[in-house]
């Protein structure tokens, strides 16, 4: 073998083993060789790459002008990036772009000019760079609140001062209700001022034995004077409830923040329900979809019947800076707060959304001290002998929910078939003939969405039977299918209220 073809091997070799993507142009910008780093970093088989133009890996604006850069450097040699590298935006094979550092050298072969290019992905250096970014937004935002905090506190003492003062002079109960309310929240917004600047340097909140209730109270006062009459607010409390660990300052703001949120979603007017509840988190179901450890827990809901959010947006609504609002309307950093302080209480924020319904955001405390006592119920036990051969069509549009649920329905002995929309549902129906129960979410893509199947169901397969499911607050969502009159099993739901809820179905009750 001669020397020639032994140094072309090794090459071959070489480019094949990096791990940065190497490609080999000619001077029309023709690939001559691309390595398999390559199809990896652009998604192409680098084998069809060979023979195209290498304007293929770049963004249009960027492909536009290539040919001019080579050109130029070809006719004057005028270096603006051989040996010099720089980074710029790669074009993947499905229309995404990203960035990547770019090296390029040049070299001559049997009179021909050739260009070798290595190309570094940047996507998780840019990621952390985004990161660190951010870190450094909400360390400013904390040295600039704490900064202004004393002059801030200043300013509001004065004026609860003055409000404390001019409360002694008037007389009427409607007046002296409504300044005292003004005091409530000029003292609320005080402690407000300290409370983002723990949040941005985050420090430890300072959780305290809480009486759920009664911030709850308090929370509620405030939040009725700052909606309008087209706005209901309504305050479902459970009596009693155990003490639960929190910072009563900062649920209070919570509530607010979340409530503010939801009047922005229901411009024209609705419904703002705050209930409190005790919750039993006992199966690993559950556990696993709220994120958080078994046990019994105080459950605050706080359901709007606004616009509702989607998928994405649900994702980062609890993300810092991340708002819907537009420019100068919110700073991103409410539901963050909230999501933040709950957390360092050891509890969990949960968001459920549906488009055109409204959303219930869920905060979850850990009580304090001994477990309240559980009412059993003759129908609690779980146990597979509960299903008796049924069969349950599953219809859930979240892939990773319809794994879930249906891995409950197995487990308590049903036969499932699984759909992830409403009018796939249909289809399947139309074909099956063993369907016995429908087992579907809300809210789908498609032309049916949960109610629209229901209806479907009942006009033409009036023997199955169907069991409804959502994160939205029920009794709301019992308002707008009367018609059906749909029973509808509340997210997130223990494996016991499922099982009991498809006996209930099966059994008529």
């Amino acid at each position: 073998m001669s020397d020639f073809k032994h140094d072309a091997l090794l090459f071959m070799a070489l480019l094949d083993a990096m791990p940065d993507a190497v490609l080999v142009s000619d001077a029309e910008g023709v690939i001559a060789r691309a390595n398999p780093a390559v199809g990896r970093l652009f998604g192409h088989d680098p084998a069809q790459l060979v023979g195209q133009r290498v304007n293929i890996l770049m963004p249009q604006a960027l492909a536009d002008r290539h040919d001019g850069f080579m050109q130029s450097y070809l006719d004057t040699g005028q270096a603006r990036i051989i040996g010099l590298g720089r980074t710029v935006e790669g074009l993947r094979k499905d229309g995404t772009t990203f960035p990547l550092h770019l090296s390029i050298g040049k070299a001559e072969q049997s009179g021909q000019t050739y260009f070798i290019a290595i190309l570094h992905d940047l996507s998780k250096r840019k990621a952390a760079e985004d990161a660190l970014a951010r870190s450094a937004r909400v360390d400013a935002i904390g040295q600039m609140t704490s900064g202004i905090s004393h002059d801030f506190s200043n300013i509001l003492t004065v004026i609860i001062g003055n409000l404390e003062l001019l409360e002694a002079r008037i007389d009427g109960e409607d007046n002296k209700a409504i300044l005292s309310g003004a005091v409530e929240a000029a003292q609320l917004g005080a402690e407000l001022t300290s409370g983002i600047s723990a949040f941005a340097r985050t420090t430890i909140t300072h959780c305290d034995p809480t009486d759920v209730n009664e911030a709850c109270d308090a929370a509620a006062a405030l939040i009725q004077r700052g909606f309008g009459p087209q706005h209901e607010v309504i305050l479902e409390r459970t009596d009693p409830l155990p003490v639960v660990l929190a910072d009563t300052t900062q649920l209070q703001s919570a509530l607010i923040n979340i409530a503010l949120n939801a009047r922005d979603a229901m411009p024209d007017g609705g419904k703002l329900i705050i209930r409190t509840e005790t919750v039993l988190i006992d199966d690993s179901y559950i556990a696993q979809e709220l994120d958080v450890a078994q046990g019994h827990y105080v459950r605050i809901s706080v359901t709007d019947t606004g616009i509702g959010m989607g998928p994405d947006t649900q994702q980062k609504a609890f993300e810092p800076f991340f708002t819907t609002k537009p420019v100068g309307r919110g700073t991103g950093l409410g539901l963050a707060m909230v999501y933040g302080f709950v957390r360092q209480c050891g509890g969990h924020v949960a968001i459920y959304s549906e488009i055109g319904l409204g959303t219930t955001i869920a905060l979850y405390f850990p009580i304090l001290g001994e477990a309240p006592p559980i009412r059993q119920t003759a129908g609690q036990s779980i146990a597979r002998h509960d299903a008796r051969g049924q069969s349950v069509l599953v219809v859930e549009d979240n892939p990773q929910v319809r794994r879930l649920t249906t891995a409950r329905l197995k487990e308590l002995g049903y036969t499932v078939h699984e759909s992830g929309s409403g009018d796939d549902a249909a289809e399947i129906l139309r074909r099956e003939h063993n369907i016995d129960a429908v087992f579907s979410d809300l809210v789908m893509p498609g032309e049916l969405d949960g109610l629209a199947l229901a209806r479907h169901i009942v006009a033409t397969y009036p023997h199955i039977r169907i069991l409804l499911t959502s994160g939205y607050g029920e009794d709301i969502l019992k308002a707008k299918n009367t018609e059906t009159n749909l029973q509808i099993l509340r997210k997130p739901y223990r494996q016991s209220e499922l099982a009991n809820a498809l006996s209930a179905l099966f059994n008529g009750e």
